[in-house]
C-alpha cells in the first residue's frame, strides 16, 4: 500500500488537505515534524508527503519553504491544495466559566486577533491546533478553549461553541504534495524554480528573471531564502504560470540554464481549481489619478 505523509496530528487542516490530495489506495501517514515528514518521500518510506506552504494572510510557511528548497533534485511538486481557513472555539463539555484564554497553533492566534482582543483573552502557542484541543481536553482548565478547524476537536471530547472565527474572510492556505514526478501538462499550471544568482555581480537575478518577462511568462511568486551560509546571501523561489513543457517556459528553462548552472527545478503542477480567480489590474487612465496621490505626499521644490 502506497503511503502518504503529513504533519499531524490528525485533525488538523494539512490533516485535511493530505486527505483531499490523496490518491486511490493511498495510506495517510501521521509524522510529528515538517523535516520527518519531507524526509519520509526523500527516503523513499513515503510515495508522497504534503506541506503547508503559504497563507494568505502571513505569507510562505518559512520554515516548509526552507526544507522544500533543500531537498534532493528528485523531490519536485506534482500537486496544490488551497483550503479556506476560519477557526471553530472548542471546549470541555459544561465549561460554563467565563472565557479567559485560548490555545492554538502561532499562525491560527494571528489569524484570530480581533476574537481574541475582543474578549481579553490569554494566548498560549500549541504545536499545531489538533494539539490545541488535546492540551484543553487534557489540562481541563474551566475558562480555556482552543482554537481549531473544524476536525479537530470532536476527537478529543471538545465541544464546538462558537464557529467560523478567523481576521478576514478570504484568508486561506495552500498545501503541496510532495513526489518525484510531475503530472503532464493541464492548461492550467505553475512551474517552480530555485535560483541561485551571482551575488558577485550587479543585475544577475534581474537577469535571470528577465528571461521569463522577456517570454511573456507571467511570474506569480518570488520569495527570497537566505542561503544559511553568509550573512547577505540568499536564494530564490520563483513561481511561474505554465508547466515546464509549454514552449515558453521551457524556453525560458534554457535561457536561465544558459546563464547559470545554479539552477533548481521544483517541478510543475495543476492549479488547485478552486483557487481564488486573480483580481484585475488598475484600468487605463488611473494612473494619473493615482500618480497625483503619490505626488501630493511629496514635498515640491
Amino acid at each position: 500500500m502506497a503511503d502518504l505523509a503529513f504533519l499531524g496530528p490528525e485533525g488538523t487542516f494539512t490533516h485535511r488537505a493530505a486527505i483531499d490530495l490523496a490518491r486511490a489506495g493511498e495510506r495517510l501517514v501521521a509524522l510529528d515534524h515538517a523535516d520527518e515528514v519531507i524526509a519520509a518521500v526523500t527516503g523513499g518510506s513515503a510515495d508522497g508527503a504534503v506541506i503547508a506552504f503559504e497563507n494568505s494572510l502571513d505569507g510562505p510557511v518559512a520554515a516548509n519553504l526552507d526544507l522544500l528548497i533543500a531537498t534532493d533534485e528528485d523531490v519536485v511538486i506534482v500537486a496544490e491544495r488551497v483550503i479556506p481557513v476560519a477557526f471553530d472555539l472548542w471546549r470541555l463539555p459544561g465549561d460554563d466559566a467565563p472565557l479567559t484564554g485560548v490555545v492554538s497553533h502561532a499562525v491560527g492566534l494571528a489569524q484570530c486577533q480581533t476574537f481574541i482582543r475582543r474578549h481579553g483573552l490569554q494566548t498560549r502557542a500549541a504545536s499545531s491546533n489538533a494539539v490545541a484541543c488535546r492540551e484543553v481536553a487534557e489540562e481541563a482548565r474551566p475558562g480555556w478553549a482552543a482554537l481549531a478547524g473544524p476536525d479537530a476537536g470532536a476527537q478529543f471530547g471538545l465541544v464546538a461553541t462558537e464557529r467560523g472565527i478567523r481576521d478576514d474572510e478570504r484568508a486561506s492556505t495552500r498545501f503541496l504534495r510532495l513526489g518525484h514526478e510531475s503530472p503532464a501538462a493541464t492548461g492550467r499550471d505553475r512551474s517552480a524554480f530555485v535560483l541561485f544568482p551571482d551575488q558577485n555581480r550587479a543585475g544577475s537575478l534581474v537577469s535571470l528573471l528577465q528571461e521569463f518577462s522577456g517570454r511573456g511568462v507571467n511570474m506569480t511568486a518570488i520569495k527570497s531564502r537566505p542561503t544559511k551560509e553568509l550573512l547577505g546571501e540568499y536564494v530564490f523561489f520563483v513561481e511561474v504560470e505554465g508547466h515546464l513543457h509549454d514552449a515558453r517556459v521551457r524556453d525560458a528553462t534554457v535561457g536561465l540554464l544558459e546563464r547559470t548552472a545554479d539552477v533548481r527545478f521544483l517541478g510543475s503542477y495543476p492549479e488547485d481549481p478552486t483557487r481564488p480567480e486573480k483580481r484585475g489590474s488598475a484600468g487605463d487612465g488611473d494612473q494619473d489619478r493615482r500618480l497625483e496621490r503619490m505626488l501630493a505626499r511629496t514635498a515640491r521644490g
